[in-house]
């Protein structure tokens, strides 16, 4: 994406966000695009570019600890209350009032509580391989997360969130780049049923260095890309991502959502891309968010992709296609 286009803002809480930006054509909405781990705001350039093309404004941000955003190390200053503060404080700077905002991984939990705690300035939500994510308030074992998750999928799918909670994780990933890389983004995604999702499996497969194929959308060039950068900028802002879900922080956090906010309004449309080969991000896990009786009176579209987790990059052109569509058939205006 065009360098020039990048802009920089300085939080209220003092923290540097760099965006893209590229302003709407009159009568355009304005799209925000958040990404996850382990990215950039380049993971988005398949989507940013064929919508600026189209006349739609443009947003996507480098997500706290990532690109050329700044990277703290205290988990606390990734609770969601204050990212979202952050996110709604660049489409201040840039004056836009309202916003349909899209995400994948991570950037779904962001959305969620933008969702949460700013529903008037979002008027339609975009998720990718993740659902919406409810609040989860107050404290809770993460090991009885692992235990539901065993007993109703037969392995554990966020095993690895331990791993990434040590203080010695991002030196091991870092250290050990090429199978980092290579696990994140394996060829066969069923890899990742023994090799990241249950406990102690990710952080053995780093340290005895092995490997297996990429798949077809990442080119040795994009391999080469993704290590300049996080040899560069290191994981421990990312990390603070898993960390702040295994240390209650996030859980604490959530008990400042308004109990008549805990899901989107009914009014804004709602879109679920499920990755169907995704083996930690299970497409069912957001078809049940949606199936809840408190989405009852929401408009949901659903597609199914046949992709893995990293759908965004391996299937721009249907994704494209279908959030265009999306959108216009909505009927959703901004203010």
């Amino acid at each position: 994406m065009d360098p020039s286009l990048y802009q920089i803002i300085t939080t209220s809480r003092g923290l540097k966000y760099s965006y893209y930006f590229s302003p709407a054509h009159p009568s355009k909405l304005t799209l925000l695009f958040c990404h996850g781990f382990p990215s950039t705001s380049d993971d988005w350039h398949h989507q940013a570019l064929y919508f600026k093309g189209k006349g739609y404004g443009v947003i996507v941000p480098d997500m706290l600890g990532y690109g050329n955003t700044d990277k703290p190390s205290d988990p606390a200053l990734y609770v969601s209350s204050a990212m979202s503060k952050d996110l709604v404080e660049i489409l201040d700077k840039e004056n836009i009032v309202q916003a349909v905002t899209i995400a994948h991984d991570w950037g779904c939990k962001a959305v969620s509580r933008l969702a949460n705690y700013y529903p008037d300035r979002f008027i339609a939500y975009a998720f990718f391989a993740v659902g919406f994510l409810p609040p989860r308030p107050g404290t809770t074992d993460f090991g009885d997360q692992l235990k539901t998750e065993k007993a109703t999928y037969g392995y554990e799918l966020s095993g690895f969130y331990l791993f990434f909670s040590e203080d010695d994780a991002p030196g091991i990933v870092r250290d050990h780049i090429d199978s980092s890389i290579s696990i994140l983004f394996p060829r066969d995604p069923k890899v990742w049923e023994t090799r990241m999702a249950p406990t102690g499996t990710l952080e053995a497969t780093l340290l005895e260095n092995w490997e297996t194929p990429l798949p077809s959308y990442m080119s040795e060039e994009d391999k080469k890309a993704f290590k300049t950068t996080f040899l560069k900028n290191g994981f421990e802002g990312p990390l603070c991502w898993y960390k702040i879900m295994t240390n209650n922080m996030q859980g604490e956090d959530d008990e400042k959502i308004p109990s008549t906010q805990v899901v989107p309004p009914s009014s804004s449309p709602i879109f679920f891309g499920a990755a169907k080969q995704d083996r930690i991000c299970l497409p069912e896990i957001g078809y049940q968010t949606f199936s809840d009786k408190s989405f009852n009176n929401h408009t949901v579209t659903t597609h199914e992709y046949d992709a893995d987790h990293w759908l965004i990059l391996s299937k721009p052109d249907e994704i494209n296609r279908d959030l265009e569509a999306w959108i216009e058939s909505s009927g959703i205006e901004a203010n």
